[in-house]
């Protein structure tokens, strides 16, 4: 091996980072004191701290981040430690909806001081209990009774002296006063002639003339007399109506007169106790109902003299829930700004509803005792948190929620409302709320939102980002142990060794993708724990390295069935892979799948088919559909590497098809763009490729290397199939020399490269791998433009101008 390449190859203590454990001070984690604070989340903490304090309209908070990085949980523990949160009491209310004894579909909202809904609500029940049992008492009583036995001996003496007068006037005429039932079985007044001393039916009288019982003359008389009493009758009915009307408001003063004392007697404790102006109107409204209704308490309110009087309704409990409170929300328990968590947001929950029920005759009904809050209206005067796929998977509630934070007014109604299914026929008072909204979503409908949706940008004007990993340093180690401490103590899982807490956070490192930086996804991090956990292969109820070493691996294995079928297909031909041997433009390069909960590296034969022509490079992915934009580019990028190192003088005559051989999905990323270069650098030259190389990295224009995602994976994927073929001591990879500081490889794997039977190298330009997969240097350009013969560059160039030349040939010959 030449000492430049020699230079490229890695040393196994680049290959991965090692968690100290000596700087763990303790025996396992139950020494370590929990996790109390969020780490890594400063920017977020600002923003959300800001969002939250600042009382103004619109200041409602999006937060955004991958999934698993605390973002709920930490959202509550920042609320709840918010300046004006922690350190005084908020100005919380109790919500109440009574009945409006104008509008009765428009119920009253009542506003009360925290603790008293429950109270003002007992106490209106109390004094409507004493009510109904006071009154009664009240006009059974002689002083009441006797006042009111004058009114009706009024009314009685009225009334008999005008009846008296009408039948002394008819009864010279032979005729009394009666009543007679119609068809239709009303009682109407009547009068009837009197034939030997007993009435008849005035269609009765011919019969009678017939049986010569009395004359013709008596009874055109009678027939003549009964027109003229028969219309004095009716008016006599009128005029016993119309002093019914007058009895009835004379008795009903009487009775309000009576019992208006003990009706504003009864209220004064509750006006008292409960002084706000809402309360003064609501029970102005009570009693003025009360005083008109005495029936409700007192049936025989009212009432008229036996042979006057109509039916009384029958009066039970459902009568009086017109009395009742409806306390839609208490926070007699609540002492901060409530944190209210929606899980389930949809219309209803969210905004609260109207509840309707079927009555006796089978009728849907409701009434304002029916309102029901929702979470909004708890969160008041506090924070509102939800998850925004939940949110907008709900049909309806992002308008309505829009409209409340932009006028700071909810308005409940029932969701087939909104929706025009049915007409609400109760419309409540709208409730003036103080709530500050927090999204939990992602940063991609967050985007999509501020942009294209209406409104978006006036009500929520921050937005607070959650990163998915954090630089590494030793006060984050240390939190690190805090945390799984805090796991271990909430879940009941036995403690972590200091040997446990390092291969975590070596775990930990490794899902960040870097050996400086670590994960903060910690929902990932308290899995790996609890799988850990349950492993325990030495059965002393302790966390230790080799414990999660286990479940790393098991996990692995649950989650790689693609993976081992791929590697199965490798070993089997049935995906021609080579990892040995020589190959003239055919190169062995590196891709990642990822199925979502793994993901793993491959890698995939990539060749090219070269000739003279001006067809330049032909990317087969991007001809057949199936290759990404990332892709399209980084095959473009090619043409000008190419141009820059071989076109300066003369055109490039080149033709060149590039494919990604037996791949059937689509392809996407430029991490190849190296790898096809030296794969056309080969089929232009007819020097062949080293076939135990694979190699990953993207090029420039300027032939400068720039580092990949995924460079474990796509090393450990090479890995596998070369020691599944058997490993040779010339097999390796080649890496950007930027992914140096990604790598944390497993310890068989390192193990392997300890002992030479496999190499990892880095490159930071395309000339540094040209002597590891060829055998030969690329050459460096003379001052006259040419390259050395028996250099790599030299024989593309003496190739490229016989190209050139053959081009020249078919274009004159054309």
């Amino acid at each position: 091996m030449s000492k430049s390449v020699s230079k490229l190859k890695l040393k196994t203590e680049q290959l991965r980072w090692r968690c100290p454990e000596d700087i763990f001070k303790f025996k396992t984690t139950e020494e370590v004191e929990p996790l109390k604070t969020i780490i890594g989340q400063p920017r977020a903490i600002e923003a959300i701290k800001m969002g939250a304090e600042i009382n103004a309209t619109g200041y409602n908070i999006f937060v955004t981040g991958l999934t698993g990085t605390g973002r709920t949980s930490a959202v509550e523990q920042i609320l709840k430690e918010v300046k004006g949160n922690s350190d005084r009491k908020v100005e919380l209310n109790d919500f109440c909806y009574v009945n409006n004894f104008i509008e009765e579909d428009q119920p009253c909202l009542l506003r009360l001081e925290k603790g008293k809904g429950r109270k003002f609500a007992q106490e209106m029940d109390d004094t409507i209990q004493f009510l109904r049992s006071r009154l009664p008492k009240y006009f059974e009583e002689d002083v009441f009774q006797t006042g009111r036995k004058k009114i009706i001996d009024i009314y009685q003496d009225k009334e008999k002296q005008l009846l008296d007068e009408f039948d002394k006037k008819i009864k010279p005429y032979g005729f009394i006063r009666g009543q007679l039932e119609s068809e239709t079985g009303a009682v109407q007044p009547e009068v009837f002639p009197v034939i030997d001393d007993e009435p008849v039916r005035m269609d009765e009288l011919d019969d009678l003339l017939k049986e010569k019982k009395v004359t013709k003359e008596q009874v055109e008389v009678l027939k003549e007399k009964y027109q003229e009493f028969h219309e004095e009758i009716y008016h006599l009915a009128r005029k016993g109506m119309k002093l019914m009307q007058e009895f009835r408001r004379e008795l009903a003063e009487n009775d309000k007169k009576a019992a208006k004392s003990i009706v504003a007697s009864a209220f004064d404790d509750i006006v008292t106790h409960f002084d706000t102006f809402s309360v003064r109107v609501y029970i102005r409204g009570v009693k003025n109902y009360i005083l008109d209704n005495l029936r409700l308490f007192v049936p025989q309110a009212n009432q008229l003299p036996q042979f006057a009087s109509t039916d009384q309704p029958k009066i039970d409990d459902d009568y009086f829930s017109i009395f009742k409170v409806n306390v839609i929300l208490d926070n007699s328990e609540t002492e901060k700004a409530p944190v209210i968590i929606e899980t389930t947001p949809s219309y209803s929950n969210l905004f609260g509803t109207i509840e309707k029920s079927v009555d006796k005759r089978g009728f849907l009904n409701t009434d304002f005792t029916k309102i029901r809050s929702g979470s909004l209206l708890k969160a008041d005067q506090g924070y509102l948190i939800v998850n925004a796929n939940d949110l907008f998977s709900e049909p309806a509630v992002w308008p309505a929620l829009k409209r409340v934070l932009l006028y700071r007014r909810l308005e409940i109604q029932p969701f087939d409302s909104y929706l025009q299914m049915s007409h609400s026929s109760m419309k409540p008072e709208k409730i003036k709320v103080n709530v500050k909204v927090i999204i939990i979503g992602g940063q991609t409908l967050y985007d999509m939102l501020y942009h294209y949706e209406k409104g978006f940008k006036k009500i929520f004007k921050v937005n607070a980002r959650f990163d998915d990993y954090t630089h590494l340093n030793d006060e984050l180690l240390q939190n690190y142990a805090s945390f799984i401490a805090k796991v271990c103590e909430n879940e009941g899982l036995i403690p972590c060794s200091p040997s446990g807490v390092a291969a975590i956070i070596e775990w930990a490192v490794q899902n960040a993708g870097a050996q400086n930086k670590i994960t903060l996804r910690f929902s990932d991090v308290a899995d790996i724990l609890r799988e850990s956990a349950f492993y325990d292969t030495n059965h002393n109820n302790t966390i230790e390295r080799e414990d999660v070493a286990l479940a790393i691996k098991q996990r692995r294995f649950r989650n790689n069935l693609i993976d081992e079928k791929i590697k199965d297909n490798i070993l089997e031909n049935s995906i021609m892979i080579d990892t040995e041997g020589e190959k003239v433009g055919q190169i062995n390069g590196l891709t990642v799948y990822d199925s979502g909960n793994y993901a793993f590296g491959k890698p995939a034969k990539i060749t090219v088919a070269v000739s003279a022509g001006n067809s330049g490079i032909i990317n087969v992915e991007r001809e057949a559909d199936m290759s990404g934009k990332i892709h399209n580019k980084g095959v473009l990028i090619i043409s000008g590497f190419l141009r820059e190192k071989f076109g300066r003088k003369k055109p490039l005559s080149l033709s060149a098809s590039i494919a990604f051989e037996q791949s059937y999905g689509g392809i996407d990323g430029d991490s190849a763009s190296a790898a096809e270069i030296y794969a056309i650098l080969s089929a232009v030259s007819e020097v062949p490729i080293n076939q135990a190389i694979a190699i990953t990295g993207s090029c420039n224009q300027k032939g400068e290397i720039q580092p990949i995602g995924g460079v474990n994976e796509k090393i450990r994927g090479f890995y596998e199939v070369c020691k599944a073929k058997g490993l040779k001591k010339d097999q390796g990879v080649i890496i950007p020399v930027q992914n140096i500081k990604d790598l944390m490889l497993d310890d068989e794997l390192i193990e392997d490269v300890k002992k030479g039977n496999f190499n990892i190298y880095s490159f930071s330009n395309i000339e540094e791998g040209v002597e590891l997969l060829f055998g030969m240097s690329a050459g460096t350009m003379s001052k006259t433009g040419k390259y050395p013969s028996n250099s790599l560059y030299g024989k593309v160039i003496s190739v490229l101008d016989e190209f050139y030349e053959e081009s020249k040939k078919r274009y004159k010959e054309k």
